[in-house]
């Protein structure tokens, strides 16, 4: 088995726990670690891509942060060790990751596909989003006003902080902060939840993720920016056209059994 070994390199607890299961797992097997561990290992590093490419599995440690980030490139499943906060997305805790791995070197676990979701701004196509995307204000405390679309439909038009349209993962996120639903990660529907807007009957929306939904800012709109995951951004105008719908990629995650509904109530009902 080849594996990809990913970590926020930012906390110390993270980097840590990284260099253990490097050293844990190329014992016996092919590693390809990014820059950060690399270094700390005196091994050769590589990149997302270069992983995607090579692995079997990529390991990461980290929070929810380092999951989205390394989903931004990698395609394989994701066997996720959290050693920063809530990590609602991880499978182990960091003091639990040796016997983790144990468990999926020996065959003890299954694959969890979760939707992504697949974003255009004027016929370009951006990263894909495993939570959510965002258009925003790209000065705070500073309205934007915009109409919204399901099907070239029009199903609101609004002035707000911005808009988040968000995977059923993404329920739990920004979106659930937003005052959208929780949804069951096996639901084939995205969410669309304004922020902030400034119209008492905006309300959340929940569409089948094979919809198109458009958005489409007004030219009185300020500085606004579209972004995915919390990190990949840049900056859109109400020249652009904005198209969001469900992807043909898959997050895909190293499941050991727990449900989705003891995650809520372990991590978010406390």
């Amino acid at each position: 088995m080849k594996w990809g070994l990913v970590c926020n390199s930012y906390v110390k607890k993270a980097l840590s726990a990284a260099i253990d299961v490097y050293q844990f797992l190329q014992e016996s097997h092919d590693v390809f670690a990014e820059e950060s561990i690399a270094k700390q290992v005196g091994s050769k590093s590589y990149s997302l891509r270069e992983m995607n490419r090579n692995a079997d599995i990529v390991v990461t440690v980290g929070g929810d942060g380092t999951i989205l980030r390394a989903l931004e490139a990698i395609e394989k499943p994701i066997f996720a060790i959290n050693s920063g906060g809530m990590g609602f997305l991880a499978e182990v805790e960091s003091k639990y990751a040796i016997g983790g791995l144990k468990k999926v070197i020996a065959g003890k676990y299954n694959v969890e596909e979760r939707a992504k979701l697949k974003i255009t701004v004027d016929g370009k196509r951006l990263p894909d989003a495993s939570n959510e995307v965002t258009v925003q204000t790209a000065r705070i405390a500073k309205i934007i006003y915009l109409q919204l679309f399901v099907e070239e439909e029009l199903i609101e038009t609004l002035g707000a902080d911005g808009i988040i349209v968000a995977t059923p993962t993404g329920s739990t996120s920004y979106a659930l902060s937003a005052g959208g639903p929780i949804m069951d990660p096996a639901v084939k529907a995205m969410i669309i939840a304004p922020l902030a807007p400034f119209k008492l009957s905006a309300r959340p929306w929940i569409v089948p993720l094979e919809k198109k939904v458009g958005v489409t800012l007004s030219p009185k709109s300020g500085e606004s920016k579209i972004v995915i995951d919390g990190g990949s951004a840049q900056p859109v105008t109400a020249d652009s056209e904005i198209l969001i719908t469900g992807s043909e990629k898959k997050a895909q995650f190293v499941r050991f059994g727990e449900t989705f509904y003891q995650m809520v109530r372990l991590k978010l009902v406390r």
